[in-house]
């Protein structure tokens, strides 16, 4: 049985270790060794039964560990994935018991799937996406790598979303629509249109927004 380590020890990353000992594979396929960190008094105002072993910086995988990477923000997310991979770690997928994944989907690994998750017909979800409590893959839609989807977003049929790009909380996308890469869609966005790389959507219908306006 393997050792689980979870690389970040904020707040997704407490939400993680809930759903990481909630999942089927818990005692199974593998055990929580803890955290790794590389703040290490990020666990200091907390009582858990786990706490940080050591740093993500310094940390050498062994052959009976797995991770999974839970970290909030897509940047964050690609950095420590970067690092532990650089020194061999290998990857698990967090899946709570009240997700629904249909048989014809397609996981990748290192993704986390929150409580009532529904990923549906020949859904596709790329290497440590991550998709929040609540929220809903179409049939044939795609997850790209590194994403981010936040609570209660509603992702449609054949929708095509690139890597690294974050959902805030509701956002609703139409059937078909492609989202580009390193996106960033405000929470309570609808998207009715394609999304062009590195855009930053907000609001009904979304249009893109810049920092700073009023």
């Amino acid at each position: 049985m393997k050792k689980l380590i979870i690389a970040g020890a904020g707040g997704f990353g407490r939400e993680v270790l809930q759903w990481a000992l909630q999942s089927v594979d818990f005692n199974k396929k593998f055990i929580i060794s803890g955290f790794i960190d590389d703040d290490k008094t990020a666990l200091d105002k907390f009582s858990l039964p786990f706490k940080i072993l050591g740093t993500i910086t310094e940390w050498i995988p062994s052959n009976n560990e797995v991770f999974i990477v839970a970290a909030g923000h897509v940047n964050n997310k690609m950095t420590i994935e970067s690092k532990l991979t650089e020194k061999g770690a290998c990857y698990i997928n967090i899946i709570h018991p009240t997700a629904i994944i249909n048989d014809t989907a397609t996981l990748g690994v290192g993704n986390i799937i929150c409580p009532n998750v529904v990923i549906s017909d020949s859904a596709f979800l790329n290497n440590h996406a991550s998709i929040n409590v609540g929220s809903i893959i179409g049939h044939d839609a795609i997850i790209g790598p590194y994403s981010v989807i936040s609570s209660q977003c509603d992702i449609t049929a054949s929708v095509i979303i690139g890597e690294g790009v974050f959902l805030g909380s509701k956002v609703s996308i139409l059937p078909g629509m492609k989202i580009g890469r390193n996106s960033y869609l405000c929470a309570g966005s609808v998207i009715m249109s394609d999304v062009k790389e590195e855009s930053r959507m907000f609001g009904v219908p979304a249009k893109i927004f810049h920092i700073g306006e009023k």
